[in-house]
């Protein structure tokens, strides 16, 4: 596993990157504002979404502050999937946000 600050996920984004954005925030959360193109896999749905993963892609992990993400993370690390997670969230998050 490995992990990313959130200013070095939006350059990344800016750049463009390959990988998969996964907000295990809640529903109301994410719908409140996600990164654009972020898949919503709440925290608590991850080890019966394990399926959805492919080992060959890379998947960004991020919450509102971290704790959610890094437990995903951990989890889904585990599966030997190819995991970043972001060390801090949406909460720090300054770039667009979509609705």
């Amino acid at each position: 596993m490995k992990h990313i600050a959130i200013d070095a996920l939006q350059d990344a984004l800016q750049i463009g990157t390959e990988a998969h954005i996964i907000d295990v925030r809640t529903p109301e959360e994410y719908n409140e504002g996600h990164i654009k193109g972020a898949k919503n896999i709440p925290l608590d749905t991850i080890p019966a979404s394990v399926d959805s993963f492919n080992d060959e892609d890379e998947y960004i992990i991020i919450c509102k502050r971290g704790g959610r993400a890094l437990q995903a993370a951990e989890y889904l690390d585990n599966e030997h999937l190819n995991i970043t997670v972001v060390d801090q969230g949406m909460d720090d998050w300054q770039g667009e946000i979509t609705k």
